[in-house]
């Protein structure tokens, strides 16, 4: 047997090096190819039949992505015409929840945040909360307390039996406060002078609260204009409504601001700000990271994608401390305001060189699919090295018959 293919190779042997090697530069090729089309794919321009379009959004939940218009509820301004709320789940159905008539009170939504159920909340009165459902019904939960405050952010641990809100006092300050069904805690009394502006849950009683503190100790800083630092306190609560929120741990970052801030869902929140991010652990732990952003968001699987300012070329994502870099096939077109994720989706909706608002999509899931340039040239690559491979085991093996 081994003299048989022994003197089958002397005989193939020229016609066997050519086809390895024709073989070899295919794969060099298709290598080449597929590095070439590694750049984020799914990335689109505009915002469709959706009624936002040509008009700045100022907040926005998504609640879905599939059809022509992503369902959602938004806050948009229209210049001349005043705040607009509305829901919409179809290009033919949108459902005008608030517009502007004689004073227009769509300015003073502080803040509308996605809650579990298809559920959104936002605040524009004091001591209330506004909840509005998909189907564009809402309900106004006026919160049981002695004291007066408006509501700057509001955040649930999984529903409204264990919830926490960030509050503006009478007085100017500003602290923390407990929910359960909309009944308040007793304020967070040590607040360190902080202005806090968000708050997201870490894990069981622990809480992460962001917010600014004015640093007059900054060199070049003087005391009538002193400079302002990002601030980072966890805060823990124990599910009592007669015992105030207590601030366990508190750190200043850098002077910068903070734009998002999100519970990955892991016993970790994200913070992201101009000037880097931190990864908050359970144990209290901060770590900085060297990844600054004018806008983030985080998706279903944990990931939280950094959104950079207009001209960038690349996007990063975050996810059990590796990060990775997407290039972009074009530099991100607009100054991004406001961004979210649902279903796949980032949504980034912003304003572009012209001044005009648009909205700008990335579809994740596009990235290794058979539409995607780099998912048709692996597909193409592999089925043709396939049909190669087994040609030339088949010729081989019906040579060495014949032979």
């Amino acid at each position: 047997m081994a003299g048989r293919w022994r003197k089958l190779l002397e005989e193939e042997s020229e016609h066997q090096w050519l086809a390895i090697s024709l073989f070899f530069i295919f794969a060099i090729i298709g290598g080449f190819a597929i590095e070439g089309t590694s750049t984020l794919a799914g990335v689109d321009l505009g915002a469709g039949e959706a009624m936002h379009d040509d008009s700045r959004v100022l907040d926005v939940v998504y609640f879905g992505s599939d059809g022509s218009v992503a369902s959602q509820l938004t806050h948009m301004y229209v210049p001349g015409q005043g705040h607009f709320l509305y829901i919409q789940d179809s290009a033919e159905t949108a459902n005008m929840i608030y517009q502007p008539s004689e004073y227009d009170k769509g300015d003073e939504i502080r803040f509308m945040n996605e809650m579990d159920g298809d559920r959104a909340m936002l605040s524009i009165a004091s001591t209330q909360l506004v909840e509005i459902n998909l189907n564009g019904q809402w309900i106004n939960w006026n919160i049981n307390s002695t004291d007066d405050f408006w509501i700057d952010d509001y955040q649930e641990n999984g529903g409204p039996d264990s919830a926490m809100i960030v509050t503006q006092e009478n007085d100017g300050t500003s602290t923390i406060r407990a929910l359960s069904y909309y009944v308040a805690s007793p304020p967070m009394v040590n607040s360190n002078s902080v202005n806090w502006d968000n708050i997201v849950h870490l894990s069981q009683d622990k809480w992460v609260a962001t917010g600014t503190i004015a640093n007059a100790q900054s060199s070049g800083d003087s005391p009538a204009s002193p400079s302002v630092r990002t601030a980072i306190g966890i805060v823990e609560w124990q599910g009592n409504l007669s015992v105030s929120p207590v601030l366990i741990s508190f750190t200043t970052g850098e002077e910068g601001q903070i734009h998002n801030s999100f519970s990955t869902g892991n016993s970790q929140v994200i913070i992201a700000a101009n000037t880097g991010a931190y990864q908050i652990e359970d144990d209290g732990s901060i770590t900085h990271l060297d990844l600054p952003s004018q806008s983030a968001i985080t998706d279903s699987k944990g990931y939280t994608w950094f959104i950079g300012q207009k001209g960038t070329t690349s996007i990063a994502s975050f996810n059990d401390g590796i990060v990775e870099v997407q290039e972009l096939a074009k530099p991100i077109p607009l100054e991004i305001e406001v961004s979210e994720y649902e279903d796949g989706v980032i949504f980034m909706h912003g304003m572009d060189d012209n001044g005009a608002f648009e909205l700008m999509t990335i579809d994740l899931t596009a990235q290794n699919s058979i539409e995607a340039g780099r998912g048709f040239l692996n597909f193409a690559f592999l089925t043709s090295c396939s049909i190669i491979l087994v040609v030339m085991g088949w010729t081989a093996l019906d040579r060495y018959r014949n032979y």
